[in-house]
């Protein structure tokens, strides 16, 4: 097959970061069955279409030396992208039912520098994703070989900048891993919560939740104080004091929290359905994430798509911003009518067109 690069433009580094917020979780069925979903937030179009991937496609990365590192796929995969890059896979699974998905990093992603790189062992920061989708089974496999490869910082032409980054990997098993560009190296978390958002780091976010150790799905009891006896008001009471923000440690102790009290659901199907209700309580409305001044960024941050995939059954599964009806591709037809060439397909309409952004109003 034809190599096909990873388009990546390498120009100057701009110091404004733009926002990103997504929001990231996984459930596990009683038929032993792993959904692994998230949301992703951006106040500017990504344009996202889906990239489906045959195995032995040949895969070019980037350096800022030129030709990155050049690999042949080992395995099928689809994932979504930004814009019709499709090379940059911003979640995704491949036909061993291993997903990833990259999370926006702001402020924490240490890159390896570019002198200490070698080219041809190097990718960018959105192609990790796409050669780990490429060439690994399982978790393991991935934490055996990922310092096998330099991320260097390298600007992201739709960007104008170097995107601050790190990932989760989940595979079929339900093992998760989240990987952090630190110190010039990747270093590896287990995440045994099989959750994500953004900054701080993986280790300061899962530190955090001992701040919540009190919350629960369950009514708290009556408490007696003198003469008074006081009950909860209804429900939801045990879950009082649960953040409800979106900041990025809010929404991730939201998120380990619901998952981790989902009802058990018999197979993926039902899986699909029960994460896909969770996450919903992750949509930034258009209008209330307001990105500051002076950013890349020309409109708030809302919820452009959310993806659940199904690792047992090979299906991804996503809604629009514009259509919020859930679509399913099944990841072997996919590959099937791909034939052995990597093709794109539509996603769906994702930017906001009902409201400008002139017609907001503050409330009080």
């Amino acid at each position: 097959m034809a190599r096909l690069p990873l388009g990546l433009a390498l120009a100057g580094v701009l110091s404004t970061p733009a926002a990103l917020a997504c929001t990231g979780g996984a459930l596990t069925a009683q038929d032993g069955g792993v959904v692994v979903g998230r949301t992703l937030e951006f106040g500017q179009p990504l344009d996202s279409q889906i990239a489906v991937w045959p195995a032995g496609s040949s895969i070019e990365g980037s350096s800022n030396q030129g030709a990155g590192l050049r690999y042949v796929s080992r395995y099928g995969f689809l994932g979504a992208t930004v814009a019709d890059d499709a090379g940059m896979i911003l979640d995704g699974l491949n036909e061993k039912g291993l997903n990833v998905g990259l999370f926006y990093f702001p402020g924490y992603a240490q890159y390896t520098p570019n002198e200490q790189a070698s080219p041809s062992r190097t990718l960018a920061p959105g192609q990790l994703g796409t050669w780990i989708l490429a060439n690994f089974k399982s978790v393991d496999e991935v934490k055996a070989q990922i310092n096998s490869v330099s991320v260097t910082p390298q600007v992201l032409g739709i960007l104008g900048m170097v995107p601050d980054v790190h990932f989760k990997v989940q595979d079929a098993s339900g093992k998760s891993v989240v990987i952090e560009p630190r110190g010039g190296r990747l270093v590896v978390h287990d995440n045994p919560m099989r959750v994500l958002t953004n900054a701080p780091t993986f280790d300061w976010q899962t530190t955090n939740l001992s701040n919540y150790l009190t919350l629960s799905s369950a009514y708290p009891k009556a408490k007696r104080i003198g003469d008074l006896t006081l009950q909860p008001f209804g429900m939801g009471a045990g879950a009082f004091g649960l953040p409800g923000d979106f900041s990025p440690p809010s929404r991730f102790v939201r998120i380990s929290f619901f998952t981790a009290n989902a009802a058990p659901t018999p197979n993926g199907k039902a899986a699909v359905s029960s994460l896909f209700h969770i996450l919903n309580n992750f949509d930034i409305p258009y209008g209330v994430a307001q990105p500051p001044a002076g950013t890349s960024e020309a409109d708030p941050d809302y919820t452009t798509w959310t993806a659940v995939s199904d690792l047992k059954n090979l299906q991804f599964n996503w809604k629009t911003f514009g259509d919020q009806r859930v679509k399913t591709l099944d990841l072997r037809q996919a590959l099937a009518a791909a034939g052995n060439k990597p093709r794109l397909l539509p996603m769906g309409p994702q930017q906001p067109t009902a409201v400008s952004p002139t017609t907001l109003i503050q409330l009080p």
